[in-house]
């Protein structure tokens, strides 16, 4: 038996998650398009995966502040956007950049159907279209940032 606070851990955990790594996926191919660096396309993305981080677990600690769990729903958000950032982000510490946003935006998207899923069970939704809804947002936030880099990319 739950207490009921299993449905607020599960929402905390997919709001930082995927706000985490949708927002941290479309920053990173933004400076990656428009830079071709590896060095500020992960001086971009951690940047963003902190600040975001902890603006993420500070709405979740005042929007909560009525009710006795502001500090645990706080530390979910903020510690699930962390991880969710480290998604994208993880194959630029590893390959060039070119290469990068491909395997970023892969493993992203895979993160984010299986994130939809890990959801639609909780929910009862089905499963394959909350997988592909999740990841749809995903790789339109990354098509978005992508845009607004080529848009800006630095001369050759």
């Amino acid at each position: 038996m739950t207490d009921g606070t299993d449905h607020l851990k599960l929402r905390d955990i997919i709001l930082g998650g995927q706000d985490g790594l949708v927002n941290v996926l479309g920053v990173t191919l933004g400076i990656a398009a428009a830079s071709g660096d590896t060095r500020l396309v992960l001086a971009g993305g951690l940047a963003a995966t902190f600040a975001e981080s902890f603006s993420m677990a500070a709405v979740a600690y005042t929007s909560t502040l009525t009710g006795d769990r502001a500090l645990l729903s706080s530390a979910i958000v903020g510690g699930s956007a962390v991880l969710g950032s480290f998604v994208p982000l993880v194959p630029f510490f590893l390959l060039p950049v070119a290469a990068g946003i491909w395997v970023s935006l892969l493993i992203s998207s895979a993160a984010l159907f299986v994130l939809g899923v890990y959801k639609a069970k909780f929910i009862k939704r089905n499963l394959w279209k909350s997988g592909l809804e999740i990841a749809t947002i995903g790789v339109a936030s990354a098509i978005i940032g992508y845009a607004v880099g080529v848009f800006f990319r630095a001369p050759a």
